[in-house]
């Protein structure tokens, strides 16, 4: 075909709609719809032009018939009359431009064999840019490192997106940065570690996002955006390995990495082996400063407490308006002139802070022993409401609800039955408050269960120290009395008297029926009724019997004198109950 009239990706123009752009796609990924994840919502697209300018393109639901069979992920192409579109204002963006392409019904794409241009468009940047902050955080940025740390991988979230291994990646000056590999990027970088023998690992993380916390920044793998390069056999990866060599670079002869150990332990390590199982009864009165885990029910919010705070974006403390006031309700979320804001916290840089809602909902929490108020923050409101505070905070005041009130969305949360890791800080113990925060939650099912089957067999071990001690408490004489009583007479059997009789009165009711059958072989038991509340007094012409027993003299000999009158306390003390 004749050569169309190319225009380069940094001359379009928003008013032309009869251009044609000469691209290769570096990376398509298909977004699924939120209620089917087996039916595509849309394409997305990063499309490089000859001259290395990157832009992104989208393909909508309703034109995917036209052209999801023909785009394809490293193919070059010619795109004839696109659309535009702004991007969202304020939104993570892959590459810099405002605008990103369209594919509508005029739309016409049609394969390039012939592109001079780069394979894969890598744009590194260097790492004292990454660590001084100089980066746009809403930019993607590319970069390229030795692998010299790793930590174990995290998987608290059930959900597989929310998995992370973080790497630390070293460039040929001795500079690391910090890397956290989400989802499918970190099981992909796990399995190359364990199935590799030990070698130098280049890694290239293109389109990924920095992130800053605490001052701290970091590079982290976007969603489905982002593609991992380990160790390919391409230009760039080689050229940074030969960077590599020389007397003061790391060492690439061997594997250098490092295993990092985790901060955080695992969910299972965290609720059942490193912290005490107790019930709300049990920590209802904070003692000293000390972590416990509790299972237990959400049954309700309070409804005269704040659902979130203005929390200071550098290091999420609470920070408090300049002007005095107690709270502020705008959160910069309004279109009224923003309120000024100071961090109170003392290791904060940044004490003229910028603010955004964060959750602290107080909720009623019951056990079998009790009901407690915690404390739920944003980490765990929004594992399990599924949205952050920002965003339920926007949407309750574009609506107009009252925010002094808890949004209905967070209802979802009674009658919710979790694992809850409480803190009980030195402020607890000083103003005696029962009100503590959550540090940690969980909604597994099987973990649940074995904390609960922990907590019952803890009960039952008690419970059999409880029976134990009670034996120890018997009277030298009642154990004479049970070895007398199994030793002295074929006729008397060793079931006559349970083990803890000689502790528990109720339990001669239970017993002293057989102990008198017994007895009866050896004496003339003559019980006197008119001691018996439920049966009817005998009484002989000659009046009421005294006489409580009649003894055998042929069968005395064969017991000792005090054991009979320990027998006759007994059976006297049957009769009266």
């Amino acid at each position: 075909m004749a050569t169309p009239n190319i225009t380069l990706i940094a001359d379009v123009d928003v008013l032309r709609d009869d251009l044609t752009l000469k691209v290769r796609v570096i990376n398509l990924c298909k977004h699924m719809s939120f209620n089917n994840k087996d039916d595509i919502w849309s394409i997305e697209l990063i499309l490089l032009d000859e001259q290395g300018t990157k832009i992104q393109a989208t393909v909508w639901k309703k034109f995917l018939y036209r052209f999801k069979n023909i785009l394809k992920d490293g193919s070059a192409f010619y795109i004839i009359s696109p659309s535009f579109a702004s991007q969202k204002p304020g939104s993570f963006k892959i590459t810099p431009q405002d605008q990103k392409l369209t594919f509508v019904q005029q739309t016409v794409v049609k394969e390039c064999i012939e592109f001079s241009g780069s394979i894969f468009g890598f744009s590194f940047v260097d790492y004292q840019t990454v660590l001084s902050l100089q980066h746009p955080e809403d930019l993607s940025v590319d970069v390229i490192g030795l692998v010299v740390a790793i930590t174990e991988m995290m998987k608290d979230n059930p959900d597989r997106s929310r998995h992370r291994l973080t790497i630390h990646i070293q460039d040929a000056s001795g500079l690391q940065v910090r890397v956290n590999l989400w989802g499918d990027y970190a099981y992909k970088m796990q399995d190359y570690i364990d199935n590799n023998p030990p070698n130098q690992r280049v890694v290239i993380i293109q389109f990924a996002k920095i992130t800053v916390w605490r001052d701290r920044p970091s590079v982290n793998t976007y969603f489905t955006s982002s593609k991992l390069f380990i160790n390919f056999d391409i230009d760039d990866s080689n050229l940074f390995k030969k960077s590599l060599d020389g007397d003061d670079r790391p060492d690439s002869s061997s594997n250098t990495i490092s295993v990092i150990e985790s901060k955080q332990l695992s969910e299972l390590d965290d609720f059942i082996v490193k912290t005490k199982l107790k019930t709300i009864a049990e920590i209802f009165e904070p003692l000293s400063k000390t972590h416990f885990v509790i299972v237990g029910t959400i049954k309700g919010i309070l409804q005269n407490e704040k659902w979130c705070y203005p929390a200071c974006t550098n290091c999420s403390y609470r920070a408090f308006p300049d002007n005095g006031a107690d709270d502020c309700i705008d959160f910069h979320l309004s279109n009224a002139k923003p309120t000024s804001y100071e961090c109170r916290n003392q290791n904060c840089t940044k004490k003229t802070a910028s603010v955004v809602p964060r959750f602290m909902i107080p909720i009623r929490v019951q056990d079998n022993t009790g009901t407690i108020t915690l404390t739920m923050f944003e980490k765990e409101g929004r594992y399990l409401l599924k949205t952050s505070a920002k965003e339920l905070f926007k949407k309750a005041t574009e609506i107009g609800d009252n925010i002094d009130f808890y949004p209905g969305d967070i209802n979802a949360l009674k009658g919710l039955k979790l694992a809850f890791k409480i803190s009980i800080s030195d402020f607890n113990v000083l103003k005696k408050t029962n009100q503590y925060g959550i540090s940690r939650i969980s909604d597994n099912v099987d973990l649940i269960e074995q904390l609960e089957k922990k907590f019952t067999e803890s009960q039952t071990d008690l419970t059999d120290s409880l029976d134990v001690c009670s034996g120890e408490f018997e009277s030298q004489d009642n154990m004479h009395l049970k070895d007398e009583i199994s030793g002295t007479d074929d006729n008397i059997t060793p079931s006559t008297v349970d083990k803890n009789s000689a502790t528990s009165p109720m339990k001669f009711l239970n017993t002293t029926p057989v102990l008198k059958r017994n007895l009866e072989e050896v004496f003339d038991l003559d019980i006197n009724e008119n001691l018996s509340s439920s049966k009817t007094p005998k009484v002989s012409v000659d009046g009421p019997r005294k006489k409580l027993l009649e003894i055998k003299l042929e069968k005395v000999a064969e017991f000792d004198l005090v054991l009979i009158l320990k027998t006759m306390s007994i059976l006297n003390f049957h009769e009266q109950f």
